[in-house]
């Protein structure tokens, strides 16, 4: 540590005590990209090397959905259906992941039947991320995982642990409690993630005393330290159903967000079109059935990066998987369709289809600047 010693957005520190050679407790953390971090700590059954085994997998199978996804529900969902698949073993594994964009301070996060994370505050108040989003890991097959939104501000600290620390006992058999450990948390002392780290596991060891330790002991801190200011997200969010009439709603809407926003003129255009074409798309050949559907819109403008995301629960359909129109030839002699999302590819600066969980999930990307 430092591990990151070129970023000043945020400082991370983590310690990792096992309770014998080998430990079931892990804690990660990497850049997905250039300004999301994704940060994680989990706990499997048991212990020893069955226990390591399984906690080496979760974290591969982790960091590998991560590399094209940035959903925490997903990606936990993913990882849940990987591991319940010829359980035999019947383990499982308990987890607290986040991805926090260290440009706004935005922090997705999914607890899988993990401890509560806590925030502590630059004037020192302690918030418990106390939502549960999904059971253990790994436990029970078909499970779909949900998540949480918060936003971080300058000098908050985000505090992570496993049940080896509030669980630790001392001779007299007292659970250090998660009592004991937000009484560190709230300690003036404790103001950097660094000393949050190193005084609770001083705590927990000084409870303990000469007891055995019972648990691997897992901690980790991150804090914030940009000025979301200087870097602000601006965020377009709309669900509309799965009628065309829908289309002029959403162009009108985000039209009100783009003249708010300042977006030029040529971007408003191109996101019009982008729409009419892509929401056509989903609209005609995503629903087999007669039912009413949710399709979700959420556009994020960060610095000149216009990020566009659209989802819906049809039946999986690629539109970038349709062929490319042969443009040289006639309208006669061209084939019928593709001609929209060809224009459409050739608008943004970057676009990709993905099918995570039961959604359809297309993004794009437009620079505005």
């Amino acid at each position: 540590f430092p591990p990151f010693p070129d970023h000043d957005e945020f400082s991370i520190y983590a310690q990792l005590e096992p309770a014998r050679e080998v430990s079931g407790d892990f804690y990660d953390f990497y850049f997905i990209d250039d300004q999301r971090l994704c940060i994680c700590v989990g706990d499997v059954s048991g212990k020893g090397v069955p226990s390591a085994l399984f906690m080496a997998v979760t974290k591969t199978l982790i960091k590998s959905r991560t590399t094209d996804d940035f959903s925490t529900a997903s990606i936990v969902t993913h990882v849940n259906t990987e591991l319940s698949s010829n359980n035999e073993s019947c383990m499982f594994v308990t987890i607290f992941l986040g991805i926090l964009n260290i440009r706004t301070g935005l922090l997705t996060y999914t607890n899988a039947g993990h401890n509560p994370s806590y925030l502590k505050s630059k004037d020192g108040s302690l918030q418990r991320l106390d939502a549960i989003h999904g059971p253990v890991v790994g436990a029970v097959s078909g499970m779909v995982y949900d998540e949480g939104l918060t936003t971080m501000d300058p000098e908050d600290l985000l505090f992570m642990y496993t049940d080896g620390v509030t669980e630790e006992m001392n001779a007299d058999s007292q659970l250090f409690s998660e009592k004991r450990m937000v009484d560190v948390l709230k300690s003036k002392a404790t103001n950097s993630a660094e000393s949050a780290v190193r005084d609770i596991v001083s705590a927990v060891k000084s409870f303990k005393g000469e007891t055995e330790q019972s648990d691997d002991i897992t901690v980790l801190a991150l804090e914030f330290l940009a000025n979301p200011g200087a870097d602000s997200i601006a965020v377009f969010q709309m669900s509309v159903k799965n009628d065309l009439s829908e289309i002029a709603n959403i162009n009108a809407a985000f039209g009100e967000f783009a003249k708010e926003h300042n977006l030029p003129i040529k971007i408003r255009r191109r996101m019009g079109l982008a729409f009419d074409d892509l929401l056509n798309n989903v609209i005609s050949y995503a629903f087999r059935d007669e039912d009413e559907h949710e399709i979700d819109i959420r556009a994020e403008l960060a610095r000149n990066r216009l990020t566009v995301t659209i989802s819906d629960d049809g039946i999986p359909f690629n539109p970038l998987g349709i062929k490319a129109p042969d443009t040289s030839l006639s309208l006669e002699d061209r084939e019928v369709g593709g001609l929209g999302i060809h224009l459409v590819r050739n608008m943004v600066d970057d676009i990709s289809y993905q099918r995570r969980i039961d959604k359809n999930v297309l993004s794009f990307v437009m620079l505005v600047g």
